[in-house]
């Protein structure tokens, strides 16, 4: 890659630069390995139910507000991509955590049966 060898006097040219620099050992991962795809569509499609819900509530003044909506939405999305119900999930981890004073762990992926 000579783009990160070479010297820039713009401030944008050299911000590209040092993001090349830091990533270039797993930039093109989509080209060496199959599978992988090249872009982020998918990861784009599944925050935008939490975009458009930031957006009508008008919340995410401060961090704090930007917290307590992303780490829920998270932990919701993740878990409908698990393929599992996140309504029963926090459920039972609350019951769990009222019982044992610990939350269980993450549950794992459900094993598709296509």
């Amino acid at each position: 890659m000579e783009l990160i060898e070479l010297s820039f006097a713009d401030k944008d040219c050299c911000r590209i630069q040092k993001r090349l620099r830091d990533f270039q050992h797993t930039l093109l991962t989509f080209h060496d390995y199959a599978g992988v795809v090249s872009d982020n569509n998918k990861a784009e499609r599944e925050i935008r139910p939490a975009v458009i819900m930031r957006k009508n509530s008008g919340q995410n003044k401060s961090e704090k507000g930007a917290d307590m909506q992303a780490v829920p939405m998270s932990i919701y999305r993740t878990l409908k991509i698990r393929g599992h119900n996140p309504i029963d999930v926090l459920h039972d981890s609350l019951v769990e955590y009222l019982k044992t004073g610990t939350l269980p762990t993450f549950p794992e992926p459900k094993i598709s049966e296509h």
